[in-house]
């Protein structure tokens, strides 16, 4: 590396000369001279060079003593001796000072360079070697404190934490104090398999859906204290699976809350309107009604029909959500979705529409509730029924992934979903606001109602869709 600082210490003005204007000076580096050791060993304290040319024989203080004070000093600048024959001795004695090379006089400006490359190098690789150190103290520095940081904030957050390894086994590697206190974790737990240092079933069966999935689950866990921790559970590569889980036992009361006032609600409205329907649906027999009549009336029992389905999905939305554990038993799917193409079949052959159905054979039963599934398949057929243009097509398929999912799928060539639509059409009351669809009669709840029974069935549901071509619902639930 050109550039670095030599001290030549000799003296003999020859061979000062040689070596600052024929060596040193036309190879970039940049030379330093002092005629004697006592000159020598000054500049050297003063201006730290970073290499040495010194004559091991000089009048006065001689090259040995120069390096001796050096040594003495820990001054560890790499030196060059400069000797001639028969001074070997001494240059066994000056290595073990510290001395990196030696050169005979006389010497060529080849095997100088040779020898300055040398004792340079090995400066250069302890500079790096320095610097790397220095780099990783640093390094390992900000990463304890960084270390120390997460530490207390795992330590103190209300949020439980819970990370565990790759493996089958699920064994524990970090858990928070808030985790411990959750689920009655005690002692040390790092290296535990997962079902040993706590019995929830729901918790266990979160890791093992990330797992198998590779992509991240989510549950709701009761907990024995009567507080619901709502659990993320996310994959991470090379190392395991962390689960955060949030108490959300005031919103759970929250909810509880607004859909007692939304039953309430629902239950109070359907008196008014069964008498607003009923004398609507008399008004014809009372006398004959013009046209303009009939228009208003129609209004009257479209608005009535409206409502009334609303009210029901309303009612039944609470219902599912206040169902904290649905009655379950072994059900075959296929099953379920003959049973529910045969109940929508009419309204399809109504708009001419080709209904296909495939079902896997052989298909492992899934454990859920029978009606509440045979209700996901009739409301995304309703829907598809709906939202398909007269002659369209939808297919209906279920099949199973590796044994362990059932895939049920229902797609059409329909009007589709706009992607602005798409992240809310599972939201309660959303409906597009399309003209298109503006006289197709729904409460804006069928969707959130599919989203809440897959999901207690520990399953989970996706929409895709493109304008004009079609939408494809899927819903993925455990098999037994």
């Amino acid at each position: 590396m050109a550039g670095e600082r030599v001290l030549v210490v000799e003296d003999s003005l020859v061979y000062r000369d040689l070596l600052v204007n024929h060596v040193l000076t036309p190879h970039g580096y940049a030379p330093m001279t002092a005629n004697n050791g006592e000159e020598g060993l000054h500049i050297a304290r003063q201006e730290t060079p970073d290499l040495i040319i010194m004559d091991m024989q000089m009048p006065g203080m001689t090259g040995m003593q120069v390096l001796e004070a050096l040594h003495d000093e820990g001054n560890d600048v790499p030196v060059i001796l400069m000797t001639l024959h028969g001074s070997e001795d001494l240059v066994v004695r000056a290595f073990r000072m510290g001395v990196k090379d030696y050169v005979i006089k006389p010497f060529d400006i080849e095997e100088m360079l040779a020898a300055i490359d040398r004792a340079l190098t090995e400066v250069r690789l302890r500079r790096e070697r320095d610097a790397l150190t220095l780099e990783l103290i640093e390094t390992n520095q900000q990463l304890e404190a960084e270390r120390r940081q997460l530490e207390a904030v795992l330590t103190n957050t209300e949020d439980v934490v819970l990370l565990v390894g790759e493996g089958a086994e699920d064994a524990v590697i970090l858990a928070n104090q808030a985790a411990r206190r959750a689920f009655d974790m005690n002692g040390d737990v790092a290296g535990r398999p997962l079902t040993r240092v706590t019995q929830d079933e729901i918790l266990a069966d979160v890791f093992h859906q990330a797992r198998v999935r590779g992509e991240p689950a989510h549950a709701e866990i009761p907990l024995p204290d009567g507080r619901t921790l709502n659990a993320h559970v996310t994959p991470i590569p090379g190392v395991g699976r962390v689960a955060v889980m949030q108490d959300i036992t005031h919103i759970k009361e929250l909810d509880r809350l607004k859909s007692e006032f939304v039953s309430t609600v629902s239950h109070d409205l359907r008196s008014p309107l069964t008498s607003i329907k009923g004398f609507a649906d008399l008004l014809p027999a009372v006398g004959p009604l013009n046209e303009q009549q009939m228009h208003f009336l129609e209004k009257i029992q479209n608005g009535v029909n409206t409502v009334t389905v609303m009210i029901s999905d309303l009612l039944d939305l609470g219902r599912i959500e206040a169902e904290v554990r649905m009655e379950v038993e072994p059900c075959e799917v296929g099953a379920i979705v003959q049973k529910a193409v045969q109940a929508q079949e009419n309204h399809a052959e109504l708009k001419k529409q080709s209904l296909e159905v495939q079902i896997a054979t052989d298909l492992p039963p899934v454990v859920g509730n029978p009606v509440r599934l045979g209700q996901v398949v009739s409301n995304l057929l309703s829907n598809a029924i709906k939202y398909t243009p007269t002659g369209g097509h939808i297919s209906v398929s279920v099949t199973a992934q590796d044994g362990e999912q059932i895939v049920l799928a229902v797609r059409d060539d329909g009007i589709g979903i706009s992607q602005d639509d798409l992240p809310h059409i599972f939201d309660k009351f959303y409906r597009a606001d399309r003209p298109e669809t503006a006289d197709i009669v729904g409460s804006g709840l069928g969707l959130s109602i599919v989203k809440t029974i897959v999901e207690k069935h520990q399953g989970r549901t996706w929409v895709e869709s493109q304008l004009g071509k079609g939408t494809t619902f899927t819903i993925v639930l455990p098999a037994a």
